[in-house]
């Protein structure tokens, strides 16, 4: 007999509104308790992301997750697309919006990096550091292309004409790495997701992760991740001084879904 499994509990809160930079940013604001969480989503990615992981971790803490610059419900801005550091600061941005002295943060994959670069660039504010299927020091097999390919693509993506066309490979592009919503992006869509890309800066990463940092840190994997092989975060946690490494044998490269409630323990117990 085939018994379908339970649905996971997930929780999609109101999207709020903060100027940050001069342009919109949207968030959710859910749970409550000593500890406070920023949540940050991967490219492309949005609040949605951490939907799963709203449910176990309310349990304790207070959940606030970020629509980065150019996603969700967010404005893009050039900077924060480009710059890893201009995220951080957006992150930072709006824990002083909301009077937040100290919190940790939650990155996922790509997101990964704005946390990691978050809790050096403040590391007397960041109390928690979990980074979840993280980008690392060195390009991983999703993300084989450099810097000044992703800007090419995007600058072709804003050529009329020729921007049409790119689209239908841009769609089979995401369908293959297994991102949702390929279907319903526009031309607009992938270029600024393309120029999210651009910010994949090793270097600083590596010095990140080297810094004095005085969070609490969680490094979250799968072994049957498709576009980060575990080599890459395993390297990330023996990097980070003091590193918590979380590995599963699968869950995936969405294992903050598939390994919600394991990943909000671990996150308890640091």
């Amino acid at each position: 007999m085939n018994r379908t499994a339970p649905p996971l509990p997930k929780s999609d809160p109101p999207l709020r509104e903060a100027r940050i930079a001069g342009a919109r940013l949207t968030f959710t604001d859910e749970g409550a308790g000593p500890l406070v969480l920023m949540a940050v989503h991967g490219v492309p990615g949005s609040v949605r992301d951490f939907r799963y992981m709203g449910p176990p971790l309310s349990e304790f803490a207070r959940l606030i997750r970020v629509d980065l610059p150019g996603s969700g419900g967010s404005e893009p801005r050039l900077d924060a697309l480009r710059r890893l550091e201009a995220r951080a600061e957006t992150v930072l941005a709006l824990a002083d919006h909301l009077g937040l002295a100290t919190f940790g943060v939650i990155g996922h994959s790509m997101g990964a990096a704005t946390a990691l670069v978050t809790a050096a660039a403040a590391n007397a504010r960041v109390s928690h550091l979990v980074l979840v299927a993280p980008i690392g020091l060195r390009p991983h097999r999703g993300l084989r292309q450099s810097p000044a390919y992703f800007r090419r693509l995007a600058l072709m993506l804003r050529i009329p004409g020729l921007r049409q066309l790119l689209v239908p490979a841009m769609r089979r592009h995401y369908r293959k790495k297994r991102f949702p919503g390929a279907e319903a992006m526009t031309a607009d869509d992938f270029r600024v997701q393309t120029e999210a890309l651009t910010a994949a800066d090793y270097p600083l990463l590596n010095r990140a992760a080297t810094s004095p940092l005085a969070a609490r840190t969680l490094v979250a994997y799968a072994d049957d991740d498709h576009l980060v092989e575990p080599e890459i975060p395993a390297e990330l946690a023996a990097t980070i001084p003091g590193a918590r490494a979380l590995r599963f044998p699968d869950g995936g490269h969405v294992i903050q879904k598939n390994k919600a409630r394991e990943i909000a323990a671990a996150i308890r117990e640091l």
